[in-house]
């Protein structure tokens, strides 16, 4: 395990404690940009319109202890205010600027977090204990009664990717981290990583609004530079100022952690589509930055982030299910004792412990050109300055059509770079076979069917697995060596026996309901849909056509299961 050194030792001269050093200047240019861009849209008083009405159903329907008190009447001001617009003796204009006024204002100060180095340093220490206890087993060798140091920590987290470059590009321009999202945990996971493992000084991020309901939790997250997203407000007036935001960040030079999946993959899967809206933000900063002449370079890391287990991976594939099943998916989720299920758990962590991979792709442009050490893109082997993809008849302009079809290729590139970079681990490897093989004993049932079978059904020969994974590796290998996606160790070098052992360890840490076990010689699933949860993680290699099923149950069986 490498772990860099400090690229700024002092917390106070980074990146983001300069842009939080002057909160209330921020939250005042925040506002100011984001009502000059609305203030002379032709669509204001029906943003206006979009806006109260659904903060004050928000407010009815879905509120949260974090939101500010007598929010009801403070909309139906807002709304008072509006219809004096229809009165002959007012000027609407200047009431819709100064409606708009509040609500941006508003929403700047809510969205705008802070960073204190003296918080980030006890938060520091705060995540070293979570990830001691979700990482590390109670109890291990030369550990004594409790867990190690940081150190045992950090062994935990694996780190791939070209950091000697990401971290020489650093002060060549803005940097901004990309992931993918599979978890509550990976804005913690990541920021935590790059902070203890790369040296790179600590990114902003955003936290949804709900997480905030905890008032000690709020404290803290309030203070590490983490801006707050309500994922509730959905009106263009949010949104804008939000975007605004991002954009105000980029152009400051506040280093930044996104999603470009915009919430967890709720399906397991690698994020197959991604949201425009955040590709539209890099895309017009890096042009904004040629049209005011400032030669800063928006730097793209594409990274992708591992892990054995997802703590909330059965709500999530609950929350797939019943969006793209509907009324065909049922969900019969089994009765257990608590009692019994507190046992079960602090068994497992005491025993067993796990592991993330963080994969960083290579440092890109905007237009997905690798960089080279300069910081200047690179394409079919030569320098190009990408200013002569913002002109027009030769003058830089901004068209936003065009951007948005920059937008676009981005996204694309982004997909493919995640697949490319994605870590394959032993849990990935057993929970696609054995869904795989559970899928093709029952050829005539549909997912939702299969979903619903009970576990007596669910159980494969031990030597039928390990026969079907001993072609799964040889395959992925291949891929591996095409560099169509990267390979663990453990799945690169480990016998299919002991992949699967090493899966089941690590699977069953956390989930009551183990998603493969062996049991009498036989692989067992106690909750098929965890199981698929975790297959999808291979979703996109085509690797599905490598599993084959010599005994498929009888017809009669079958027909007996619709």
């Amino acid at each position: 395990m490498k772990v860099f050194s400090h690229l700024i030792p002092k917390i106070e001269d980074w990146p983001i404690a300069i842009f939080h050093s002057d909160r209330q200047r921020v939250v005042k240019k925040l506002a100011k940009e984001t009502i000059e861009a609305l203030k002379d849209d032709p669509e204001l008083v029906s943003f206006l319109n979009q806006t109260v009405y659904g903060e004050k159903l928000r407010t009815k329907t879905d509120p949260l202890k974090v939101d500010p008190p007598k929010e009801y009447g403070y909309w139906k001001k807002i709304e008072s205010e509006l219809s004096d617009t229809m009165r002959e003796d007012v000027v609407s204009s200047d009431v819709h600027l100064e409606v708009l006024t509040k609500i941006v204002n508003r929403y700047a100060e809510e969205i705008v977090g802070d960073f204190k180095p003296k918080t980030f340093r006890f938060v520091r220490k705060v995540t070293t204990f979570l990830f001691k206890l979700l990482l590390n087993p109670f109890k291990s060798k030369g550990q004594g009664f409790f867990w190690g140091g940081k150190e045992s920590v950090l062994e935990r987290i694996k780190i791939d990717g070209p950091l000697d470059d990401i971290r020489e590009l650093f002060d060549k321009g803005t940097v901004l981290v990309l992931p993918t999202h599979f978890s509550n945990l990976d804005s913690l996971a990541v920021g935590y990583s790059m902070d203890m493992l790369t040296g790179l000084p600590f990114f902003s991020y955003g936290a949804g609004l709900n997480l905030y309901d905890q008032e000690l939790f709020a404290y803290f997250m309030s203070r590490i530079g983490t801006y707050k997203i309500d994922r509730r407000k959905r009106n263009p007036i949010y949104r804008k100022t939000l975007v605004q935001f991002s954009t105000v960040g980029i152009q400051e030079g506040l280093n930044s952690i996104f999603f470009p999946g915009g919430t967890r993959s709720r399906n397991g899967a690698i994020e197959g589509e991604l949201k425009y809206g955040l590709m539209n933000t890099i895309i017009d900063s890096q042009n904004e930055f040629y049209m005011r002449n400032i030669d800063r370079k928006i730097i793209i890391v594409p990274l992708v982030i591992s892990y054995h287990f997802v703590l909330e991976a059965r709500s999530l594939i609950d929350q797939h299910l019943r969006k793209t099943g509907k009324e065909n998916y049922i969900d019969r989720l089994k009765k257990k004792r608590v009692t019994m299920k507190n046992t079960r758990l602090f068994r497992r962590l005491w025993t067993r412990g796990s592991e993330v991979t963080m994969s960083f792709g290579h440092p890109i442009d905007i237009f997905g050109n690798k960089l080279d050490k300069e910081g200047r893109s690179i394409k079919d082997g030569r320098v190009i300055d990408i200013r002569d993809y913002f002109r027009s008849s030769g003058e830089l302009n901004k068209d936003l059509q065009r951007n948005r079809v920059y937008s676009r290729y981005l996204a694309d590139e982004l997909v493919k770079s995640y697949l490319h970079e994605n870590v394959v681990l032993t849990s990935h490897v057993a929970a696609f076979t054995t869904f795989q093989i559970f899928e093709k004993q029952y050829p005539n049932l549909d997912l939702f069917a299969l979903l619903a079978l009970p576990d007596d059904y669910l159980n494969i020969p031990e030597l039928d697995l390990y026969a079907q994974i001993e072609k799964m590796q040889t395959r992925l290998r291949e891929l591996a060596s095409m560099g169509s996606l990267k390979l663990s160790q453990e799945v690169d070098q480990m016998s299919p026996e002991e992949l699967v052992k090493d899966a089941i360890k690590h699977l069953n840490s956390y989930h009551f309901y183990m998603p493969i076990g062996l049991k009498k010689g036989n692989v067992i699933c106690e909750d098929l849909k965890l199981l698929y949860f975790y297959h999808n993680r291979l979703y996109g290699y085509k690797l599905d056509r490598l599993v084959s099923v010599a005994n498929m149950l009888p017809i009669k069986l079958r027909r007996t299961l619709y």
